[in-house]
């Protein structure tokens, strides 16, 4: 990939928070990473150290419910992942595939508690956009829910 990480985030609106001068300092903590079609990215109770940022490929995010698969979300490129697990330590609450190729944007949990202490600034604005993405998330399960329920009754 011939593009910097720089330019990758600028496509992408969790990173509509940072100003001009916050990408160079960004790309320096995070990395590129692909992940062939089929394969896993991770899987539900695994740690969760690092979350990603796509950019090329689609996602499948699912849980096992009573031994049964369900499918969560399909995630395309923009959106991320394993956000949750990253800022507050614990397992993976569901299983993360690639549908196709996926090129992913890497940031490590220590990366960003590294980041958070050199440049807080940025950090925080970063934190915002996890923040946005979450609160979609949330909605959109809301949401859903929601609408299943209304249609049980």
């Amino acid at each position: 990939m011939a593009r910097s990480i720089s330019e990758l985030l600028l496509k992408m609106d969790v990173f509509g928070f940072l100003e001009t001068e916050d990408f160079p300092v960004v790309e320096e903590y995070m990395f590129t990473y692909q992940y062939e079609e089929g394969a896993y990215v991770f899987k539900e109770g695994a740690h969760g150290a690092y979350m990603f940022f796509i950019v090329e490929g689609i996602a499948e995010v699912s849980k096992i419910q009573d031994t049964k698969k369900l499918t969560i979300a399909q995630l395309t490129p923009g959106r991320s992942v394993g956000e949750m697990s990253m800022l507050d330590g614990r397992p993976r609450s569901a299983t993360v595939k690639a549908l196709s190729t996926l090129v992913l944007i890497v940031l490590k949990r220590q990366d960003f508690f590294n980041l958070m202490e050199q440049h807080p600034k940025t950090a925080n604005r970063v934190i915002l956009g996890i923040a946005a993405l979450l609160s979609e998330s949330l909605r959109n399960t809301t949401s859903d829910l929601t609408e299943k329920t209304l249609s049980i009754c």
